[in-house]
This record gives C-alpha cells, structure tokens and sequence, in this order.
C-alpha cells in the first residue's frame, strides 16, 4: 500500500512526539550522563570535571557543575575564559541529548560573555535551557554562577544532528 503525505507527516509527527516525551527526554540525559563518565577520561572533558546535577523536561534545562582547576589557570591566576566558553558547550550538548534521540550536536555558533574573574580552585555552575529546538537547529541560552555571584553568560546554535559520517582522518 502506498503511503500519502498525510500518513507520512502522522509517522513523523509520532516520531518526533518519542523524541521529545518527557521519559524519553530523562532517558537520553541519563544516557548523556553515562556518555560523560567515560568521555571524561580523556582531555578537557577530564580536565573540566563536568557534572549533571538537575535537569528539567517541562523547561528544556539543564544544569551542570564543573571545577576550575589549576590546569585552567591564565597569567592573572585566574581561570581561562575559554574553559568557560568549553564549560557552556559541554552543558549545551549535554542538554541536546534530552532534545532527540542522539548524543552529538554540532556546534554552529558559540558566544560567551565573561563578567568576573573565577578563582582557581572555584565550583562553576552553569544553568542552560532551549530557546528554540527545530527540525535542523536548536539554539539556547544560560548562565554561569560562583556560588550566587553571577560569572558569565552564553547563547549558542546547534545543528540538528543528522546521519552524517564521522570524521576521519585514517585512510
């Protein structure tokens, strides 16, 4: 039997509902979660310490915690911004996993507002929620906290992941 576009749009609709349900959602953080465990046995995923400590259907958010260690320590003895800018990336594609049935969303635009020094040594605290999440882009916002002292803030796109192949540079 041939299929017409109204039952292909039911199928996508459906599709797209598992996708976005809310035990879907917590399901695919948990994966995530697991997901960072291992990733964070390697380079700045290590180095960062990343945490998921709450994360929210009904609002499309996340929070996460990391630790500004002295491997993020700059020349003012201070952490590095651009660990901040990572700490924003790592919890935006985190919150990405809850969004869809997948564990990788490219980054298309990352921009990161640094308000105070982080003291080495500091707990970041980064809440991030969706804005927007479409057929092919999702865009979001979040903040970054020292205890209650506001730190830094951040918005960025991400691409809708896709079957793509993975990059290899073995021939």
């Amino acid at each position: 039997m041939k299929s017409t576009y109204i039952d292909l749009m039911v199928k996508r609709n459906n599709k797209q509902e598992k996708k976005m349900s809310k035990e879907n959602f917590e399901k695919q953080i948990r994966k995530r979660m697991e997901q960072l465990d291992e990733i964070n046995k390697h380079g700045i995923f290590k180095e960062l310490k990343g945490t998921v400590t709450d994360f929210n259907y009904d609002t499309k958010s996340l929070t996460m915690t990391f630790e500004a260690t002295k491997f993020h320590e700059n020349a003012f003895g201070i952490m590095f911004g651009g660990s901040l800018a990572g700490m924003f990336d790592i919890a935006f594609g985190t919150l990405t996993a809850g969004l869809g049935d997948y564990s990788v969303a490219p980054t298309v635009q990352l921009s990161t507002t640094f308000l105070k020094g982080i003291p080495t040594g500091a707990t970041v605290r980064t809440e991030v929620e969706a804005v927007s999440t479409g057929k092919t882009i999702m865009n979001f916002v979040g903040k970054a906290y020292v205890g209650e002292e506001l730190v830094g803030s951040a918005s960025g796109t991400f691409m809708t992941p896709r079957p793509f192949k993975k990059f290899n540079t073995e021939k």
